[in-house]
C-alpha cells in the first residue's frame, strides 16, 4: 500500500516529509540501513550482513507497494533518508492473517524529534483499518527508548526471550515479546 505524503515537524522544528520509498530510492534505503546497524546494537543486523542489491531493495519496495495489507513509511530530512519502518502480516496464512508486525529504525541524528511516535502511530491506524487485530514486535529489552515508546502507544509485554542477541562482544541481549491489541 502507497502511504500518501505528508509533512511532519519534529520537536526541534525540523520538517521531515513522510510518504512511501519509491523504487528510485533503493540506494538511499541501502545505505540508510547500514548506517542504522552502524549506530546502534538494537537491530538484527550488523551493517556487513546487508548485503543485497540495489535490484533486490527495489523489489522489496515494489512488493510493499502493490501489497494491500502491509505499508512502508519513510521519513526525510530533505534528500537524506532519516526512518523508515514497515508492517506486514505475520505470515500470509489463514490461521495467522489477523496478527501484523513492524520494525523500525530511525537515525541517530533524528533521535527524539517525535518521528518514531509519528510513523508507529500511522502504522497502527495503518493496520486498524486494514483489518489487523493486533500488532507483535520483539525489542531489545535493553532498548528503553524504545519500549517506553511502545507502552505509551499501548503495547505490552507478554514474554522474553532470553539470549536473543549474541553479539560480537560475546554479550547477550535478552528481547521483550510485545502486543498491542486493536
Amino acid at each position: 500500500m502507497q502511504y500518501p505524503e505528508q509533512s511532519f515537524i519534529g520537536k526541534n522544528g525540523t520538517l521531515y516529509l513522510l510518504r512511501s520509498p519509491r523504487t528510485q530510492d533503493a540506494p538511499k534505503l541501502i545505505s540508510y540501513l547500514k548506517q542504522s546497524a552502524q549506530e546502534t546494537e538494537h537491530g538484527i543486523s550488523y551493517p556487513e550482513e546487508l548485503d543485497f542489491s540495489i535490484r533486490e531493495e527495489e523489489d522489496f519496495i515494489h512488493k510493499f507497494a502493490q501489497d494491500r495489507t502491509g505499508i512502508m513509511i519513510s521519513a526525510f530530512e530533505g534528500d537524506t533518508l532519516v526512518g523508515n519502518a514497515s508492517l506486514s502480516a505475520v505470515l500470509d496464512k489463514k490461521k495467522t492473517r489477523h496478527r501484523a508486525t513492524f520494525g523500525i529504525a530511525i537515525l541517530k541524528d533524528a533521535w527524539n524529534q517525535g518521528l518514531g511516535n509519528k510513523i508507529l502511530s500511522e502504522l497502527i491506524a495503518f493496520a486498524a483499518n486494514t483489518g489487523y487485530e493486533q500488532i507483535e514486535l520483539e525489542v531489545v529489552s535493553d532498548n528503553q527508548p524504545a519500549v517506553r515508546l511502545y507502552q505509551k502507544l499501548g503495547f505490552v509485554v507478554y514474554g522474553e526471550r532470553p539470549h536473543s542477541f549474541k553479539l560480537k562482544s560475546g554479550k547477550y541481549s535478552d528481547e521483550l515479546l510485545m502486543v498491542l491489541k486493536l
